[in-house]
Protein backbone atom coordinates (compact mmCIF):
# COMPACT_ATOMS: atom_id res chain seq x y z
CA UNK A 1 0.00 0.00 0.00
CA UNK A 2 2.91 2.28 0.69
CA UNK A 3 4.06 1.97 -2.91
CA UNK A 4 0.58 2.77 -4.16
CA UNK A 5 0.36 5.85 -1.90
CA UNK A 6 3.80 6.97 -3.04
CA UNK A 7 2.79 6.61 -6.74
CA UNK A 8 -0.33 8.64 -6.12
CA UNK A 9 1.74 11.28 -4.34
CA UNK A 10 4.25 11.42 -7.21
CA UNK A 11 1.44 11.59 -9.78
CA UNK A 12 -0.27 14.35 -7.82
CA UNK A 13 2.98 16.36 -7.59
CA UNK A 14 3.58 15.84 -11.32
CA UNK A 15 0.08 17.07 -12.16
CA UNK A 16 0.56 20.13 -9.92
CA UNK A 17 3.90 20.83 -11.55
CA UNK A 18 2.36 20.60 -15.04
CA UNK A 19 -0.54 22.83 -13.98
CA UNK A 20 1.89 25.44 -12.62
CA UNK A 21 3.85 25.38 -15.87
CA UNK A 22 0.63 25.67 -17.88
CA UNK A 23 -0.47 28.62 -15.73
CA UNK A 24 2.88 30.27 -16.43
CA UNK A 25 2.59 29.58 -20.18
CA UNK A 26 -0.97 30.91 -20.32
CA UNK A 27 0.15 34.06 -18.50
CA UNK A 28 2.96 34.53 -21.05
CA UNK A 29 0.60 34.01 -24.00
CA UNK A 30 -1.87 36.57 -22.61
CA UNK A 31 0.93 39.05 -21.90
CA UNK A 32 2.47 38.67 -25.39
CA UNK A 33 -0.95 39.01 -27.03
CA UNK A 34 -1.76 42.12 -25.02
CA UNK A 35 1.59 43.77 -25.71
CA UNK A 36 1.36 42.89 -29.43
CA UNK A 37 -2.14 44.37 -29.64
CA UNK A 38 -1.03 47.60 -27.98
CA UNK A 39 1.99 47.91 -30.30
CA UNK A 40 -0.23 47.25 -33.34
CA UNK A 41 -2.81 49.85 -32.29
CA UNK A 42 -0.10 52.46 -31.66
CA UNK A 43 1.54 51.71 -35.02
CA UNK A 44 -1.85 51.91 -36.76
CA UNK A 45 -2.61 55.24 -35.08
CA UNK A 46 0.62 56.84 -36.36
CA UNK A 47 0.77 55.16 -39.79
CA UNK A 48 -0.33 57.23 -42.80
CA UNK A 49 -2.06 54.04 -44.00
CA UNK A 50 -3.67 53.33 -40.64
CA UNK A 51 -7.19 52.00 -40.50
CA UNK A 52 -9.79 53.86 -38.50
CA UNK A 53 -11.33 51.09 -36.37
CA UNK A 54 -14.42 53.23 -35.69
CA UNK A 55 -15.13 53.93 -39.35
CA UNK A 56 -18.32 52.55 -40.81
CA UNK A 57 -17.51 51.21 -44.25
CA UNK A 58 -20.21 51.81 -46.81
CA UNK A 59 -20.16 49.14 -49.46
CA UNK A 60 -20.81 50.63 -52.87
CA UNK A 61 -22.05 48.41 -55.66
CA UNK A 62 -19.72 47.87 -58.60
CA UNK A 63 -21.77 46.92 -61.65
CA UNK A 64 -21.05 46.17 -65.27
CA UNK A 65 -24.54 46.90 -66.57
CA UNK A 66 -26.39 49.35 -64.34
CA UNK A 67 -30.11 49.54 -64.93
CA UNK A 68 -31.74 52.70 -66.26
CA UNK A 69 -31.71 55.46 -63.67
CA UNK A 70 -29.52 53.51 -61.25
CA UNK A 71 -27.16 55.71 -59.30
CA UNK A 72 -25.02 55.39 -56.22
CA UNK A 73 -22.68 52.86 -57.77
CA UNK A 74 -19.37 52.42 -59.50
CA UNK A 75 -19.56 51.31 -63.10
CA UNK A 76 -17.27 48.81 -64.83
CA UNK A 77 -16.28 49.94 -68.31
CA UNK A 78 -14.92 48.21 -71.42
CA UNK A 79 -11.66 48.91 -73.21
CA UNK A 80 -13.44 50.93 -75.92
CA UNK A 81 -15.16 53.08 -73.27
CA UNK A 82 -11.81 53.48 -71.51
CA UNK A 83 -10.13 54.69 -74.72
CA UNK A 84 -12.85 57.33 -75.28
CA UNK A 85 -12.46 58.58 -71.71
CA UNK A 86 -8.67 58.60 -72.00
CA UNK A 87 -8.91 60.62 -75.22
CA UNK A 88 -11.25 63.12 -73.54
CA UNK A 89 -8.69 63.73 -70.78
CA UNK A 90 -10.29 61.82 -67.90
CA UNK A 91 -8.10 61.14 -64.90
CA UNK A 92 -6.60 57.63 -65.16
CA UNK A 93 -5.51 56.01 -61.89
CA UNK A 94 -3.31 52.93 -61.62
CA UNK A 95 -4.15 51.05 -58.40
CA UNK A 96 -1.13 48.72 -58.61
CA UNK A 97 2.13 48.96 -56.68
CA UNK A 98 4.87 51.48 -57.46
CA UNK A 99 7.16 48.68 -58.73
CA UNK A 100 4.50 47.43 -61.14
CA UNK A 101 3.77 51.00 -62.21
CA UNK A 102 7.44 51.69 -63.03
CA UNK A 103 7.67 48.52 -65.17
CA UNK A 104 4.84 49.76 -67.37
CA UNK A 105 1.54 51.61 -67.11
CA UNK A 106 -1.15 53.06 -69.34
CA UNK A 107 0.02 56.39 -70.79
CA UNK A 108 -1.08 59.34 -68.69
CA UNK A 109 -1.97 57.24 -65.65
CA UNK A 110 -1.09 58.39 -62.17
CA UNK A 111 -0.18 56.02 -59.38
CA UNK A 112 -2.43 55.49 -56.36
CA UNK A 113 -1.49 52.16 -54.83
CA UNK A 114 -4.56 50.94 -52.95
CA UNK A 115 -2.44 49.53 -50.14
CA UNK A 116 -0.52 52.80 -49.74
CA UNK A 117 -3.47 55.21 -49.97
CA UNK A 118 -2.35 57.31 -47.01
CA UNK A 119 1.00 57.92 -48.68
CA UNK A 120 -0.47 59.07 -51.99
CA UNK A 121 -3.74 60.82 -51.09
CA UNK A 122 -2.40 64.34 -50.55
CA UNK A 123 -0.66 64.16 -53.92
CA UNK A 124 -3.56 62.66 -55.86
CA UNK A 125 -6.45 64.79 -54.59
CA UNK A 126 -5.60 67.81 -56.77
CA UNK A 127 -6.16 65.61 -59.84
CA UNK A 128 -9.63 64.51 -58.72
CA UNK A 129 -12.94 66.33 -58.92
CA UNK A 130 -16.25 65.14 -57.48
CA UNK A 131 -17.93 66.24 -60.73
CA UNK A 132 -15.54 64.62 -63.21
CA UNK A 133 -15.08 60.92 -63.97
CA UNK A 134 -11.93 59.08 -62.97
CA UNK A 135 -11.03 55.68 -64.37
CA UNK A 136 -9.21 53.17 -62.19
CA UNK A 137 -7.46 50.00 -63.27
CA UNK A 138 -5.14 47.37 -61.84
CA UNK A 139 -3.47 44.17 -63.09
CA UNK A 140 -6.45 42.51 -64.75
CA UNK A 141 -9.88 40.93 -64.34
CA UNK A 142 -8.89 38.96 -61.25
CA UNK A 143 -7.47 42.02 -59.44
CA UNK A 144 -9.91 43.77 -57.11
CA UNK A 145 -7.64 46.64 -56.07
CA UNK A 146 -9.15 49.11 -58.55
CA UNK A 147 -12.67 48.30 -57.31
CA UNK A 148 -11.64 48.62 -53.66
CA UNK A 149 -9.89 51.92 -54.37
CA UNK A 150 -12.91 53.19 -56.34
CA UNK A 151 -15.14 52.37 -53.37
CA UNK A 152 -12.83 54.27 -51.01
CA UNK A 153 -12.80 57.33 -53.30
CA UNK A 154 -16.56 57.10 -53.81
CA UNK A 155 -17.06 57.12 -50.04
CA UNK A 156 -14.86 60.24 -49.90
CA UNK A 157 -17.30 62.06 -52.20
CA UNK A 158 -15.89 61.29 -55.66
CA UNK A 159 -19.07 59.85 -57.15
CA UNK A 160 -17.96 59.38 -60.77
CA UNK A 161 -15.60 56.45 -60.33
CA UNK A 162 -15.28 54.03 -63.23
CA UNK A 163 -13.35 50.76 -63.21
CA UNK A 164 -11.59 49.33 -66.27
CA UNK A 165 -11.75 45.71 -65.11
CA UNK A 166 -9.59 44.39 -67.98
CA UNK A 167 -6.69 46.37 -66.55
CA UNK A 168 -3.12 45.97 -67.71
CA UNK A 169 -3.75 42.43 -68.89
CA UNK A 170 -6.34 43.50 -71.50
CA UNK A 171 -4.36 46.64 -72.37
CA UNK A 172 -1.23 44.64 -73.16
CA UNK A 173 -3.14 41.88 -75.03
CA UNK A 174 -4.61 44.60 -77.24
CA UNK A 175 -1.09 45.75 -78.17
CA UNK A 176 -1.64 49.26 -76.86
CA UNK A 177 1.39 51.38 -75.87
CA UNK A 178 2.88 51.52 -72.38
CA UNK A 179 4.75 54.18 -70.50
CA UNK A 180 7.53 53.15 -68.15
CA UNK A 181 9.19 54.90 -65.25
CA UNK A 182 7.73 57.24 -62.69
CA UNK A 183 4.68 59.37 -62.97
CA UNK A 184 4.44 59.07 -59.21
CA UNK A 185 2.71 62.15 -57.82
CA UNK A 186 4.24 61.52 -54.39
CA UNK A 187 7.81 61.98 -55.66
Amino acid sequence: MCLRGELISISFRFILSVMNRMKHIIFQVVAITLISSIVALVFNAFSPNGINPLRKANAVAVREDPGPGESGMIRVITLSEFLVLQESGAVIIDARTAAQFRKGHIPGAILLDYYQMGYYMDHILPYLSPDEPAVLYCAGPLCDDSELLAQELYNMGYMKMLVFKGGMEEWEKSGLPLETGDNDPAE
